[in-house]
């Protein structure tokens, strides 16, 4: 009776997965532009539970650490206390305080940082034309002391001009008070998303101190719907996936901030303009795999050329080395090689995921296609076990697997042959 009942569960949640993708497809064909509006209003209602589910799993390792390390055993020499009362007083302090400093850091960055970095960019903005000017001059005279590039630019730079004075300055400046007036005026909006926020906050409270019941609850529901093996790994699957995105995004993050400080300290000490902006804009730029420290440093050095191109050259120079030391020491040493996923794979999982979900895709597209990597890669490997062939790649880079005969490849004596490409003739 058991059987059947599963065997129909079974079969009645294929029918439904199966009307729910050609639904799903159906609409995106034909209602594919109000897919994006749906899409928008559907994240708008679950932020709070976004936030929630961000915030904890970020959080849990920072909870490990204070609750195993720190809090277990202070609370392990009173005196006179149950073992299931004082598992409940641990984690109620581990998770208070973990809360309690990731508030501080918010605090301290909107506090003393965010201040800073809008002053400069307030600064920066309303020097702009001043900044052009400089520029301008300073090409004027670089274009004199070297004659052939001079007459070589001269056929060209009337139109730029034209363009930057015309086109370029207008547009930025429009674009910047709109930017003001939007960031100004809605307060609405403002207050919504830091509700969003505090209520997703109280959810990563609820989150991170049941976490293991959460965990529990969803592996009952695993065996209650799959088969054991099926259920087992999907479990395993699950415990890889969190070991990449957690490994890959926590260590990212510390691999920014140092980054940052790093950033900060240096362009301090050569006193280039605007240090800590340029830095936080590094700092935050660089959690995008690849790509990242291009991001930040192409808009920072656009702002130092404006200002002083000698500082601009430094700053490169100095992104330069500081990125090729993030990359070749501080990187491998936090991160490792936590995706497992070569140069090209990660370029490619960037620009799919980037496309497909902008800059947040382009942060988690490289964990999250090394989970989708390594799925592929187990499936492949284990279906060529089955069929008696070795699942290493280096066995057909330059020959082709056959059989002589059925009894003779019994997958300990693998028979393979160099690979032929004959000119077929007519």
């Amino acid at each position: 009776m058991k059987n059947f009942q599963r065997r129909y569960l079974h079969i009645g949640l294929t029918i439904f997965l199966s009307l729910s993708a050609v639904i799903l497809f159906y609409y995106l064909i034909f209602y594919g532009e109000n897919f994006s509006q749906v899409k928008s209003k559907a994240v708008s209602i679950l932020l709070p539970i976004i936030d929630g589910v961000v915030i904890a799993y970020i959080l849990s390792p920072l909870q490990d650490i204070l609750e195993k390390k720190i809090i277990a055993p202070l609370i392990g020499k009173i005196p006179n206390k149950k073992n299931k009362s004082r598992k409940k007083v641990v984690r109620a302090l581990a998770t208070t305080l973990t809360i309690l400093l990731f508030l501080i850091v918010i605090a301290v960055v909107l506090l003393l940082i965010i201040p800073q970095v809008l002053g400069s960019l307030e600064i920066i903005i309303s020097r702009v034309p001043l900044y052009m000017d400089k520029m301008d001059k300073w090409i004027r005279d670089f274009l004199d002391e070297y004659q052939d590039i001079s007459d070589i630019v001269d056929n060209y730079w009337p139109q730029v001009e034209s363009w930057l004075q015309t086109q370029f300055l207008p547009n930025t400046s429009s674009l910047i008070s709109k930017i003001s007036s939007g960031v100004v005026g809605s307060v609405v909006s403002v207050i919504s998303v830091l509700f969003k926020f505090i209520v997703g906050i109280i959810l990563s409270i609820y989150l991170l101190f049941s976490k293991e019941t959460f965990c529990a609850q969803a592996k009952k529901i695993a065996y209650a719907l799959m088969k054991e093996e099926s259920a087992n790994n999907l479990i395993n699957n699950m415990r890889y996936a969190n070991k990449i995105f957690g490994g890959f995004i926590t260590g990212k993050l510390l691999d920014s901030l140092i980054i940052g400080i790093l950033c900060f300290i240096g362009l301090s000490i050569l006193r280039v303009p605007y240090s800590l902006f340029i830095s936080v804009l590094v700092g935050v730029t660089n959690v995008i795999p690849y790509f990242g420290p291009f991001l930040g440093a192409i808009p920072s050095a656009l702002i130092l050329l404006m200002i002083n191109p000698m500082k601009c050259l430094v700053f490169l120079i100095f992104v330069l080395i500081l990125q090729q030391f993030d990359g070749n020491v501080i990187g491998p040493k936090i991160l490792g090689d936590s995706t497992g996923l070569s140069g090209f794979w990660v370029i490619f999982a960037i620009t799919i995921f980037g496309g497909l979900f902008g800059v947040f895709g382009m942060f988690i597209g490289v964990p999250l296609f090394a989970v989708l990597y390594a799925a592929i890669k187990t499936f492949v490997s284990k279906r060529l076990v089955k069929k008696d062939m070795p699942p290493d790649t280096k066995y057909y880079i330059d020959y082709d697997f056959h059989t002589d005969t059925a009894d003779s490849n019994t997958g300990t004596e693998i028979k393979f042959s160099r690979k032929r490409f004959e000119k077929d003739e007519d």
